[in-house]
C-alpha cells in the first residue's frame, strides 16, 4: 500500500513435490507472482491488484526464483528465493 515495489519476504522455503503459494496483494497496483528455475518460467499467477492469487507446483529440489512479471517489477526490487529441499 505504502508504493514500494517489494515481496514482503524475500525467502521462502518448501519440501519437494507440490508446491503451493498464495500471494496477497493489498495494492491497487498490478502484481503476479512468477516462478522461474534459471531462464524458464515454470508458472504464475494471474496479475491483479488487491486481493489474493494461488499458484501450485511440482517442484524437485533445488533453487528457484519467483518474481513480478509485470514490466519493471523485478528490476524495482520484486524479487526472491525459492528453496526446495
Amino acid at each position: 500500500p505504502s508504493g514500494g515495489l517489494a515481496y514482503t519476504t524475500k525467502l521462502l522455503s518448501a519440501k519437494a513435490g507440490r508446491v503451493t503459494i498464495t500471494m496477497s496483494n493489498s495494492s491497487q497496483l498490478e502484481h503476479n507472482l512468477t516462478i522461474a528455475s534459471g531462464s524458464t518460467v515454470l508458472g504464475a499467477t494471474p496479475t491483479f491488484a488487491g486481493g489474493s492469487k494461488t499458484i501450485s507446483l511440482l517442484l524437485k529440489p533445488g533453487t528457484y526464483t519467483f518474481y513480478c512479471s509485470v514490466p519493471g517489477h523485478r528490476q524495482s526490487g520484486m524479487e526472491g528465493t525459492l528453496k526446495v529441499s
